[in-house]
């Protein structure tokens, strides 16, 4: 099962806990625990992707979406990326 699967399942479960009938000390205990699986979760998909968090940002290529013209000069039709 992927970390992704088991989020939504965890999601799920939450969502659906007050409406299962459980006295309101069970609630409380069930929430608690998912409360911790669910963030255990996200230290494990932060600790996956936190590799690459840094070092892409700085990686990160940028694009220009318009560029002024120049000289008060306005761009032509083809300039602006189409053939």
């Amino acid at each position: 099962m992927t970390l992704d699967t088991l989020i939504m399942l965890s999601g799920a479960f939450v969502a659906t806990l007050p409406f299962l009938g459980f006295p309101n000390s069970w609630d409380a205990a069930l929430f608690f625990i998912a409360g911790a699986f669910v963030i255990g979760l996200g230290i494990v998909v932060r600790r996956r992707g936190g590799s690459l968090g840094a070092s892409a940002s700085s990686r990160e290529t940028r694009y220009v979406e318009h560029q002024p013209s120049q000289a008060g000069m306005p761009l032509s039709e083809t300039s602006h990326g189409q053939s």
